[in-house]
């Protein structure tokens, strides 16, 4: 009886990993854009100041800077460095400090 309990909740975990994975790409707007930003790191950015430059105050930051790892392919432990250029996920209706760049 204990194996299989155990067994239906290493499933259920599994499908709710799985589920939460899927939910967050599908209501990630970042991921779903067209427009793209394309920026040099300079000495001091992190993924989190650049994203700051892209997204409004209505807006969950985390989401961009996830998006943005998704599409550099950069993992949790890689750390961006000066000279790198990254692809940013762009709404346009959400740019702050973008075109004050270029």
């Amino acid at each position: 009886m204990f194996k299989i309990n155990n067994m239906w909740f290493i499933i259920v975990l599994t499908i709710i990993a799985l589920s939460y994975d899927n939910n967050f790409t599908f209501s990630n707007k970042y991921l779903a854009v067209t427009s793209y930003q394309i920026v040099d790191v300079h000495n001091g950015d992190s993924l989190w100041t650049i994203s700051s430059k892209y997204v409004t105050d209505k807006d969950d930051i985390r989401h961009l800077v996830a998006a943005v790892k998704y599409l550099n392919k950069l993992d949790n432990d890689t750390q961006i460095h000066p000279g790198q250029i990254l692809k940013i996920p762009v709404v346009q209706k959400d740019i702050k400090y973008a075109q004050k760049e270029n």
